[in-house]
């Protein structure tokens, strides 16, 4: 997957500004599964745009630059389900926490515990926040569209992601303990 299959993604299911996009990769459904920054969605905006995969319409704004509405063009469709037609591989589990894992004997063991806490902590909020996007979906599951559903079903997988590295930082931090009281 790439950053470009991520906005198709986006603009297949509607029209958004580029300002829009970025705060899907921020705070929404994108902030879930793909990590991109503001120059790097508009820089990617601006190759689609190039590439015929998506168009604009300029919105003028008083003393402002115009705003963008980007749109997916039948080019950009057909690449973005030329993609999806493709099976996919699971991802390779980069995580600098299981790196420093490696070498956590190296440092007080309190660094180790305080860097799990903190990472369990923002996976808690992570797991409230993502629940909070599902909300309007799971009150709706019976008149759900297919597409609503699809959403609804990954931010499930996302709920799940989180409240893994929740459980997973509780096993940690339970073993560090058991491990040090067997030490003192």
């Amino acid at each position: 997957m790439a950053l470009k299959h991520t906005i198709l993604a986006f603009l297949s299911r509607q029209s958004l500004s580029g300002y829009e996009v970025a705060k899907e990769f921020a705070e929404g459904f994108g902030s879930c599964f793909w990590k991109a920054s503001q120059q790097q969605i508009y820089a990617e905006l601006a190759k689609l745009e190039k590439q015929g995969s998506v168009t604009y319409e300029a919105i003028p704004q008083a003393g402002r630059l115009d705003k963008k509405i980007y749109s997916i063009t039948d080019q950009g469709l057909k690449e973005l389900t030329d993609w999806l037609v493709q099976p996919t591989e699971p991802t390779a589990m980069r995580e600098d926490l299981g790196v420093m894992g490696l070498a956590a004997h190296l440092v007080p063991h309190q660094v180790t515990v305080r860097e799990i806490e903190r990472r369990r902590q923002l996976h808690a909020n992570m797991a409230l926040h993502v629940r909070k996007m599902d909300e309007h979906f799971a009150k709706n599951l019976e008149s759900l569209e297919l597409k609503d559903l699809y959403m609804h079903l990954i931010i499930r997988r996302a709920i799940r992601y989180q409240e893994d590295w929740v459980s997973w930082c509780d096993e940690v931090l339970e073993a560090i303990a058991q491990v040090i009281k067997k030490l003192e």
